[in-house]
C-alpha cells in the first residue's frame, strides 16, 4: 500500500527554520536601527519583542507540527487533509482539478474546488496550493497517493 500521510522532512525543516532566522535578524535590525534613530529610550526591547513576533509569525506553526510530529498532507478516501490549509479533509467531490505545477526545482500541486454558488466564469484561482519541498516524501511518492481518488493534470508554463 502507497504512504498516504507525510510530515515535514528534517532536512527541509531545518532550512526553512534558519531562513526564518536569517529574516528575523534582517528585521530585528532594520528594528534596532531605527528605533536608535527616533531616539526610543528602550530599543533593545523593541528590538527583541519585534524580533520574536516576527519568527513566531513565520515558522510558530510549522514548528509545532515538526516537533510534535503532526501529519501536514494526507490522502484519504474521505478527501484531502492539508493542515496548512484547513483542520479538515477536504471531500474528494468537492475538489474540481488538481494541477502540478513547477518552479525551478519545486513542485506544487494547485488545488482548484467547484464553486459553491453558481458561477458563470471559470474559477482561475486555486483555492489552495500543496507545497511538496518540505515534505518527507518525494513528488513521484505524493503523486502514487493521489492515484486512488483523483487525476492530475499538469500545467503547462
Amino acid at each position: 500500500m502507497a504512504q498516504t500521510q507525510f510530515r515535514y522532512s528534517k532536512t527541509s525543516f531545518q532550512t526553512s527554520v534558519l531562513v526564518a532566522l536569517g529574516l528575523t535578524l534582517i528585521v530585528s535590525f532594520l528594528v534596532w536601527l531605527f528605533s536608535q534613530l527616533l531616539g526610543f529610550a528602550h530599543y533593545n526591547v523593541i528590538t527583541g519583542v519585534s524580533g520574536l513576533i516576527f519568527f513566531s509569525f513565520c515558522s510558530a506553526a510549522m514548528i509545532f507540527r515538526y516537533v510534535r510530529n503532526e501529519v501536514v498532507l494526507a490522502v484519504r478516501p474521505d478527501g484531502l487533509f492539508d493542515a496548512r490549509y484547513s483542520e479538515e479533509a477536504v471531500p474528494w467531490d468537492q475538489i474540481k482539478d488538481i494541477r502540478l505545477g513547477r518552479q525551478e526545482n519545486e513542485f506544487q500541486l494547485d488545488v482548484f474546488l467547484w464553486p459553491m454558488e453558481a458561477v458563470t466564469h471559470l474559477q482561475a484561482v486555486p483555492a489552495f496550493s500543496i507545497d511538496l519541498a518540505p515534505l518527507d516524501a518525494g513528488v513521484e511518492t505524493v503523486l502514487e497517493a493521489f492515484s486512488n481518488y483523483s487525476g492530475i493534470s499538469v500545467e503547462q508554463s
